[in-house]
C-alpha cells in the first residue's frame, strides 16, 4: 500500500511541476493565470507535506505544514475566484474578492502557526472537528462554485452561439469532481469522530481524487481565455421582480417590430448563422443597436436564448442539405461545420435536441419518405 502510495504522490509533484513550469513560461499572463500559479503552488506544498510524512521527513514536514494546515481554507476560494475571473475582466475583481481568503488568515495566524511553534493553547482544539470544519468549508464553497457556474452557463447561451468543451464545459465537470472530493473526505472525519473509525489511510485515498482533480484542471485550465460576459449578463442572483420588470418593460413593441425584421436580415439573406464563433456583439454591431437591447428581444420577443435562436437556424440549414443531393460528396459532420457548428459532438447534440433525431437518423427517414412519395 505505502508504494501505491508514494507512486501517486511522486506522479502528483511531477505533474504539478510541469504545469508549473508551462504556466510560467506562458509569454502573456492574465488573472486566471496568475491565480492558477498561486493554485499548483499550494497542491505542490500539500503533496510534498503527505510525502515528507509517509517518509518520516520531519523538517520538510514542519515546512510545508505552514500552508498544508490550511490548504483546506484556501482551494475553495481561488476555484471560486478562477472561475470568475474567466467571465469578468473588472479590473478590481481580485481587490473585491480578498475577502473570501480572510478565514484562511485567521487560521493561519491562530492555530496554524501556534501549533507548529508547540503553543499550549492550540492542543485544547480538536483536530477531527477542525478538519470536519475544513470539509463542510469546502462543500459549500464548491456548492456555490457549481451554483455560479449554472448562472453563468445560462449568461453565455445569451451571448454565444457555439459552446466548446475546451472553453467552459469542463469546469462543471471540474466542480462536481472537487466536491465529491471534499464529501468522501467529510464522511471519512465523521466515520471517526462517531464510530471511532481508523481513516488514517483515507486522507491519502483523497489526495488521490484530488491529483486526479487536478490533473484535469491542468489540461484544460492552462491554456483556458477569458471568456467575457456583458456586465448586465452577469447576475449572481436575479429577482423574480427585476427579471419581470425586465421582461415586460425593456422593448416598446416598434422596437421589437424593427429588430426582428434587422435580425432576420442578418439570418436568411447574410446567414450569419454559418459563422462558428458568431456572438452576441457580432449581431449587434452588424444591426447598430446595443447589446442589451438585442439580448432583450431574444427573451422577450423570440422567447429563447441567443444559443437556441442561432442553432435552430443552423440545424434548419443542416435539414435542408440532408435531404439534397448534396449529401452525396460530403460527410455528415462536415454539413455540420459547414453550417455553423463548431464540432461533430456539438452538432450532433444540436440537431437531436431540436429534432429527437440524430442526423444519421433523420437523413435515413428522409430517404424513406422520398421513396413513399
Amino acid at each position: 500500500m505505502k508504494l501505491a502510495v508514494d507512486f501517486i504522490f511522486i506522479t502528483g509533484i511531477l505533474l504539478n511541476i510541469v504545469a508549473l513550469i508551462v504556466l510560467l513560461r506562458l509569454k502573456q499572463k492574465k488573472l486566471p493565470q496568475y491565480i492558477l500559479i498561486v493554485f499548483w503552488l499550494v497542491i505542490l506544498n500539500v503533496l510534498i507535506f503527505f510525502y515528507a510524512h509517509l517518509h518520516e521527513l520531519k523538517t520538510l514536514k514542519f515546512i510545508t505544514n505552514f500552508f498544508q494546515d490550511g490548504a483546506r481554507f484556501l482551494t475553495p476560494p481561488l476555484i471560486f475566484l478562477y472561475l470568475k475571473s474567466i467571465f469578468s475582466n473588472k479590473p478590481d475583481l481580485l481587490k473585491k474578492n480578498l475577502i473570501h481568503f480572510v478565514p484562511f488568515i485567521i487560521y493561519f495566524t491562530f492555530y496554524t502557526a501556534p501549533s507548529s511553534f508547540d503553543f499550549q493553547y492550540a492542543k485544547f482544539i480538536d483536530g477531527h472537528i477542525i478538519a470536519l470544519i475544513k470539509d463542510v468549508y469546502g462543500i459549500v464553497y464548491f456548492s456555490i462554485s457549481i451554483k455560479l457556474f449554472y448562472v453563468l452557463s445560462k449568461t453565455m447561451k445569451q451571448n454565444y452561439s457555439t459552446i466548446k468543451e475546451k472553453d467552459f464545459l469542463w469546469i462543471e465537470k471540474l466542480l462536481i469532481c472537487l466536491l465529491l472530493v471534499r464529501i468522501v473526505a467529510f464522511i471519512g472525519n465523521g466515520s471517526e469522530i462517531l464510530f471511532g473509525y481508523d481513516v488514517s489511510w483515507d486522507a491519502y485515498i483523497t489526495i488521490s481524487f484530488m491529483i486526479v482533480a487536478m490533473a484535469y484542471l491542468g489540461y484544460y485550465g492552462i491554456t483556458q481565455s477569458e471568456i467575457f460576459l456583458p456586465d448586465f449578463l452577469i447576475q449572481d442572483h436575479p429577482t423574480k421582480n427585476s427579471e419581470l420588470e425586465s421582461k415586460n418593460s425593456y422593448l416598446k413593441d416598434e422596437e421589437k417590430d424593427v429588430l426582428r425584421q434587422q435580425f432576420y436580415k442578418c439570418m436568411t439573406e447574410e446567414k450569419l448563422y454559418l459563422l462558428p464563433d458568431l456572438n452576441l456583439t457580432m449581431i449587434a454591431d452588424k444591426m447598430d443597436v446595443s447589446q442589451r437591447k438585442l439580448s432583450a428581444f431574444f427573451s422577450e420577443e423570440l422567447d429563447s436564448s441567443f444559443y437556441d435562436s442561432i442553432n435552430s437556424f443552423r440545424v434548419e440549414e443542416a435539414k435542408t442539405i440532408l435531404t439534397s443531393n448534396a449529401i452525396e460528396s460530403h460527410s455528415i459532420t462536415g454539413i455540420g461545420l459547414s453550417c455553423g457548428f463548431s464540432s461533430k459532438s456539438s452538432f450532433y447534440r444540436v440537431f437531436k435536441n431540436k429534432t429527437g433525431v440524430s442526423p444519421s437518423v433523420y437523413r435515413t427517414l428522409a430517404i424513406k419518405e422520398s421513396h413513399r412519395t
